[in-house]
Formats: C-alpha cells, structure tokens, sequence
C-alpha cells in the first residue's frame, strides 16, 4: 500500500498533498498521455504541463484527498477520472479560444460581412465540405441548422465537420509558426557567423 493511502486511511485533515506529488506525478502524466493518445488530442508538452498544474489545483483546492472513498473505486481508478475530466476541460477551453479568433471578425466586418480578400483558407488543407461549412459559419454567419439545410445534411453533421475543420486549420498553423520560427533561428545564426 503507498504512503498515500496509508495517510488517507490515518486522517483525512493530515493529508499530505506533497507525499501525493512526489510519488504520484509520473502516473498522472501517464493518465494524461493515454488519454490524449486514446482519444486522438494533439497537446505539446507545454499543455500537458499546464494540465497537470490544473489537476493539482484541482485536487488541492477541491479537497479532493478527503473526499476519496476507497470503498467506491480504487486510488488509481479515483486519479484517472480526475486526470480525464481536467484534460477535456482543458481541451474544451482550448477548442472555445481557437473558435473565438476565427471569430473575432468585428474588426473585419464591414457592412455586417467580410471582405472576401481578408477571408481566406489556406488551399489543400481543408476538404470541399470542410471549406464550404467554414465558409457559411464564418463568412456568411449562418448557424448550424441553417447550413445543415443549405447542405442538406444534419445540424450535428455539420457541427462535427466544422470541429474537424478548425482542428485541420489550428494543426496547419502551428506547424506554419513553427516553421517560420525555425527559419528566423536559422536566419539569426547565419547572421551571426
């Protein structure tokens, strides 16, 4: 039995937190990188941090040490369940953030749409239904419903092709930055010798 059970089991207003970090951290990167790796999410090493740092604070500031119950489910069960939930959190907030820049077109709006020069897709990253779907929710501001007819497909069809096509535009610009990161790095040291 781990130190930390044994310290539940002692009295719940002991409870060491650092004893659970310290010998607990590696499994709960391991949760969080079968997780994300089971569900296809694409998260760098920076935001796999910073969801550890929430599962901590969520544990901390929830108490959730002495709300364990070890008759309910077991100490690794009880930690991947909250590793799991603070992960699609995370993710979900990321999603929202990615879907308010592309829509944050106010600056851009001119006469209640945008100019067709500014509203522009990369080619060849999106499919023909992923690009017409981008088109009328953010161009033309239809919601799902409204392009689920204009389609003649479901409003949820629609919503999971939208989803698809954010996440192909959000992993074509980061490699995008990366890339220009890379050249000025390399244009730096050129410079330099």
């Amino acid at each position: 039995m781990s130190n930390t059970l044994i310290e539940i089991q002692r009295s719940h207003s002991t409870i060491s937190y650092d004893i659970l970090f310290k010998e607990h951290s590696k499994l709960i990167f391991k949760l969080i990188h079968n997780f994300i790796k089971a569900k296809n999410i694409r998260l760098n090493n920076t935001e796999v941090d910073d969801i550890y740092q929430e599962i901590a604070l969520k544990i901390f500031k929830n108490d959730y040490l002495a709300k364990y119950n070890e008759e309910k489910s077991s100490f690794i069960t009880w930690l991947n369940i909250i590793c799991r939930t603070t992960t699609i959190d995370f993710y979900r907030k990321k999603m929202r953030w990615m879907e308010e820049i592309l829509l944050d077109t106010s600056s851009l709006q001119a006469k209640g749409s945008i100019d067709s020069d500014i509203f522009s897709l990369p080619t060849e990253v999106l499919t023909v239904r992923q690009t017409e779907v981008i088109t009328l929710f953010f161009k033309e501001g239809l919601i799902a419903c409204e392009i689920a007819t204009a389609l003649g497909i479901t409003a949820r069809t629609v919503r999971s092709i939208k989803f698809q096509a954010l996440e192909r535009l959000r992993n074509h610009y980061e490699t995008s930055a990366a890339k220009n990161a890379y050249r000025k790095t390399v244009e730096t040291r050129r410079r330099a010798s």
